[in-house]
């Protein structure tokens, strides 16, 4: 068994790199407590200790990818055949947990827990400064003009990042933003009012992200964001919300009345849509140029509400036709009187396929009653049920259910005439709107993301529904 000595505390409290670190102080622990293997996990933001390297036999599909804190003993202990060590600092902080398991001898044996409780708050210490170490590098990396990251230090912690993710098996998410009409901006109020906008768009979003995400300015119009650990549809939620929020800022809405920032965002995901940063970034301007050419934005319809929108996209037979867009994502005119139930039949059965997978769905109609298809599809959806599923309407049968949020509206006059499905997946997006008649059921249905994104906006601001 190794004994703890002055050099190997030093060793670790002299590393200032987080990741390698991170590495070091699992690797000395196990060599501590002659164990095979091991895994640490740290305390990050709000969202309790997150796993951050693993070593030797262990089976990472096994390991929590969380911990929560308040499961976490003050002491070393040992449970089953591992011995758990936590990382706590001077102050009394909780900085990380060490689990370690199949001890060469067989057994722990107790004398290692006080060397263990001896060596965490040199390791609690380490981190802490290291993580120190990086947010003070970070600092003096910005631009000057506008507080954001340079391009070179983005792209070498978007390396660092791709490195840790094929490591651990982990996503994380590249968002790229554009103020598009930077040039209307210049020749209308001059320069200053460019320098204005950039400083709104990265004042906003520096407000919504965490202390792990980086802003960068790639080029005068173009920023780029790095959400380590955040999978596409998380990237989605936060592309929602970044956009939402440039648009409410005041300084924002002063310069949108005298001309359009024109705004517009794409969100890439590693490893699903590019193994390396210019993949990542190559899919980015695709799917912003796709909210380029969105029906969204040819139709104007960012200022109208939830059903002013609806009633435009649903029109009659008399409406002109709609602007065509690449692939022909939207349509609109009769629709089979069962495509509503049947719709929510199949995506029902779709949730069940993976029910780990994130996705909002909203279904809205006159009344809320334990029939719907949506509803018996997911009576025996698992307790581990991700996707979040609401249903607007009148009160029926339904009081609750354990896979989904009935949201009773009385008297809503437009729900009792129209009947709406709007679905936001992991890759995928489907809007139905539809309006039945005599004789006739009239309908307007889309795959357009950006259209079925504004859609769900608008439709949780007029319910007061939850927006992220």
């Amino acid at each position: 068994m190794s004994l703890i000595t002055p050099e190997r505390e030093l060793a670790i409290v002299s590393i200032t790199e987080i990741e390698s670190l991170q590495e070091k102080i699992l690797s000395e622990l196990a060599s501590i407590c002659s164990a095979q293997s091991g895994a640490l996990w740290v305390s990050g933001e709000r969202v309790g200790m997150r796993l951050r390297a693993w070593r030797g036999m262990i089976d990472k599909a096994a390991l929590p990818d969380l911990v929560d804190p308040s499961l976490v003993q003050t002491h070393a202990w040992k449970s089953g055949t591992s011995l758990l060590v936590p990382l706590i600092a001077p102050n009394s902080e909780l900085v990380g947990l060490v689990q370690l398991s199949d001890p060469i001898s067989g057994g722990f044996v107790d004398e290692l827990l006080d060397a263990c409780e001896r060596f965490g708050p040199f390791a609690a210490t380490a981190i802490k400064t290291a993580t120190r170490f990086a947010q003070l590098q970070r600092q003096g990396l910005r631009d000057r003009d506008t507080g954001a990251y340079t391009l070179s230090y983005f792209t070498d912690y978007a390396t660092k990042e791709i490195y840790k993710a094929r490591r651990y098996g982990r996503a994380f998410s590249l968002l790229t933003f554009s103020l598009d009409q930077l040039n209307q901006i210049r020749q209308r109020m001059g320069h200053s009012a460019v320098r204005q906008a950039q400083q709104i768009v990265l004042r906003v979003i520096s407000q919504i992200i965490r202390d792990s995400d980086v802003v960068a300015r790639a080029t005068e119009q173009e920023f780029h964001v790095l959400l380590p650990e955040t999978d596409y549809f998380g990237g989605l939620m936060f592309l929602r919300r970044a956009l939402s929020s440039v648009l409410e800022e005041p300084d924002a809405r002063a310069m949108e009345a005298r001309v359009s920032m024109g705004l517009t965002g794409g969100v890439a995901t590693f490893p699903r849509d590019g193994d390396d940063f210019d993949e990542l970034l190559i899919c980015c301007r695709r799917r912003m140029d796709e909210r380029r050419g969105s029906l969204h934005h040819h139709l104007k319809l960012e200022p109208l509400p939830f059903w002013d929108e609806v009633e435009l996209l649903l029109g009659n037979s008399k409406s002109p036709r709609l602007p065509e867009a690449p692939g022909e994502p939207s349509r609109r005119g009769k629709v089979a009187d069962v495509l509503f139930e049947e719709l929510q039949a199949e995506i029902g059965r779709e949730f069940l396929r993976d029910p780990t997978a994130r996705g909002l769905l909203y279904v809205g109609g006159p009344i809320i009653r334990s029939e719907l298809p949506i509803v018996r599809a997911l009576d025996h959806a698992p307790t581990e049920f991700a996707p979040r599923v609401y249903l607007l309407g009148r009160h029926a049968d339904l009081q609750e259910h354990h896979a989904m949020t009935p949201v009773f509206l009385e008297g809503d006059e437009r729900l009792a005439r129209h009947e709406f499905l709007l679905w936001m997946g992991d890759g995928s997006a489907y809007g139905l709107l539809q309006r039945r008649g005599r004789g006739a059921t009239w309908g307007f249905h889309t795959s357009d993301p950006t259209l079925v994104e504004g859609l769900v906006s608008k439709l949780q601001t007029a319910y007061d529904l939850q927006p992220y």
